[in-house]
């Protein structure tokens, strides 16, 4: 009876087996239809191909799940050399091929519309939400992300964006001439994503077994978020992940729900144009309390006395748009330093370039300073065991207050106090392609800083080694 139990189980695993390899072998090289709006503005990109700009399409393409799992899986199955590296970034895809051939070749793609409608509507709407979700968990996913520094937004953004692909497939296939095997759609993600050779980091930032890193943990967190915050916001296993993301971010729980909100009223206002999928903030308006009332506009002539300082968000933006345009080291540390000076306020700026040969950070760039400060001429001598030392071993920060001075004095560089005074000041590390470049610094002259002031120099800091790193990537692929 034993053996024959044994039997009946090793020939179920069989079968199982067997139909997965039958439905990975279906979808194996199966051209993957878009959303006709991504269809759309494909066609409309490709009526100006000469002026069309690479952001356009990454924003385009990474809307619809389908066209980016389909134009990675095409590029990562290119044949390539030994040290040829998994393409994870959409931008890359678009380097590589050339936008007039990109914007051509996943122009003529079907679309989702023609298989699906309209004889199978209740398919469609499933789909529509299952994308919606995947929209929300990336935002999601990526918002935890620049919390906690991450420097490739792009591997967890997208990963998001690709969990619940097999699904997707799963509403497709009724569309489609041929039949699919059944399968249990828990069991093929990871080896689809094996099958169509799409970046390792997404298996491993997907696979729950394994889920033992930060990322991982924050990526599964916001998978789940995206899935339950369609049901409401008070269920007990929500509020179980939103007590994991704050715990693995180190931030108290009611900020990691205030992040979670703007998220999705975000989503909700700006990012799904379909009225017929119902986006999860909808919830929100049974919440207790009272609602912020919005700020009262401006008489239209009414002036102002002072000019309106950009905000942070403003010029990171930018930076983004000129790390992906191609601008010059230069153009990029120029917007980094007007971050510092302008978004927050800082009152002397300076970055140090690390000098390889000497191994010593020597000023680059400074702001803020007079003729004869002695920051102008300072060196860092990085032979030394100090705080810049210990600064330039990773992508890291310090600030130096009233709270840790006792702390941290006696571990800085010999002539730092002289040449910048005694107040308070900021330092981070800047690393491009996992290589130290220098160090930016920054203080308020004597005065104190403030924790916002420390947090958006982080974030100018990290933005600027993603720009420069994606300027040295298009080099080295040019």
């Amino acid at each position: 009876m034993a053996n024959a139990l044994i039997a009946d189980k090793a020939a179920a695993a069989t079968k199982h087996d067997d139909r997965n390899e039958a439905w990975l072998a279906f979808w194996a090289r199966r051209p993957l239809p878009i959303l006709q709006s991504t269809k759309a503005a494909l066609a409309g990109l490709n009526a100006r191909v000469e002026t069309v700009r690479t952001d356009e399409i990454v924003d385009l393409v990474l809307r619809d799940p389908l066209l980016t799992a389909h134009a990675l899986r095409l590029i990562n199955q290119r044949e390539r050399g030994s040290l040829a590296a998994d393409i994870v970034s959409i931008e890359s895809v678009v380097l590589l091929m050339g936008v007039d051939a990109f914007v051509g070749q996943f122009a003529r793609l079907p679309s989702v519309e023609s298989l699906l409608l309209p004889k199978q509507p209740a398919h469609y709407f499933g789909l529509l939400r299952d994308i919606a979700a995947a929209r929300l968990a990336a935002r999601l996913a990526r918002d935890f992300g620049v919390l906690r520094y991450d420097a490739r937004l792009d591997e967890i953004y997208i990963t998001a964006l690709l969990a619940g692909l097999p699904r997707m497939l799963r509403y497709l296939e009724i569309g489609l001439p041929d039949k699919a095997p059944l399968v249990d759609l828990g069991s093929v993600a990871l080896p689809l994503f094996a099958r169509w050779r799409l970046p390792e980091v997404f298996n491993t930032l997907l696979d729950d077994s394994a889920a033992s890193s930060q990322r991982s943990l924050l990526q599964q967190a916001a998978l789940r978020l995206a899935d339950r915050l369609q049901q409401g916001w008070w269920h007990e296993s929500l509020n179980t992940d939103l007590h994991l993301a704050a715990h693995t971010l180190g931030v108290e729980q009611p900020e990691a729900w205030e992040l979670v909100c703007k998220a999705m009223l975000h989503f909700a206002h700006k990012d799904w144009p379909y009225a017929q999928i119902f986006a999860p903030a909808r919830w929100l308006v049974m919440l207790p309390g009272e609602w912020p009332k919005p700020q009262a506009k401006a008489s239209p002539g009414a002036t102002s006395q002072e000019p309106t300082r950009p905000s942070l968000n403003d010029i990171l933006r930018e930076m983004q748009k000129a790390g992906q345009s191609g601008a010059s080291f230069n153009q990029i540390m120029g917007l980094a330093i007007r971050a510092q000076s302008e978004a927050l306020g800082m009152k002397r700026i300076m970055f140090g370039l690390l000098m390889a040969g000497h191994n010593l950070l020597k000023t680059r760039y400074i702001v803020g300073a007079t003729d004869n400060d002695p920051l102008r001429t300072f060196q860092v001598d990085l032979s030394a065991p100090h705080i810049f030392t210990r600064l330039m071993l990773k992508p890291q920060s310090v600030w130096l207050n009233a709270s840790n001075r006792a702390q941290y004095d006696a571990l800085l560089p010999r002539g730092l106090r002289q040449a910048v005074g005694e107040g308070e000041f900021v330092a981070m590390s800047l690393f491009v392609e996992e290589k130290p470049v220098g160090l930016f610094y920054a203080d308020n002259q004597g005065g104190a800083l403030t924790e916002a002031q420390y947090n958006g120099f982080k974030q100018v800091c990290l933005m600027t080694g993603q720009c420069l790193t994606r300027q040295a990537k298009r080099l080295e692929l040019g």
